[in-house]
């Protein structure tokens, strides 16, 4: 009979691969636990202040950590369907009137980046009115 390795049972499962844990996501989430459950509280004035800057560029960076994937599909995706490489040869192309006959696909195209990164950047813009209560 083959015997149970039990020298790992108490620790939590691989899920960070190829790096052990914890994971950027865990460790950016650890630091922003911190300072809103601690330091902020014990903050005051322009520190307080410059704390809540930090704590929303964890947020951003926790943002882009989980939909770059996604982003980076639909950017790719877009620069595909636009017939351009890169954003400068978007620029290129858009400058000497190669979209002139289709601006209406083009800034379809263009408010879907926008709003990709928007959703990353301040998700709050895409609150309703009965969100923000």
């Amino acid at each position: 009979m083959k015997e149970l390795d039990l020298s790992d049972w108490a620790l939590p499962p691989r899920t960070n691969l190829p790096y052990d844990s914890p994971s950027a996501e865990e460790l950016i989430l650890a630091v922003q636990e911190y300072l809103t459950e601690e330091v902020i509280l014990e903050s005051s004035g322009a520190q307080k202040w410059k704390l809540r800057i930090a704590v929303n560029t964890l947020s951003i960076a926790l943002r882009e950590l989980s939909e770059r994937d996604h982003d980076e599909e639909t950017y790719e995706r877009i620069m595909k369907e636009l017939n351009v490489t890169d954003d400068k040869d978007l620029s290129l192309k858009i400058k000497s009137g190669q979209f002139d006959d289709k601006m209406s696909n083009l800034h379809k195209k263009l408010a879907e980046i926008v709003e990709r990164k928007l959703k990353v950047s301040n998700p709050r813009h895409f609150l309703s009115d009965s969100d923000e209560t």
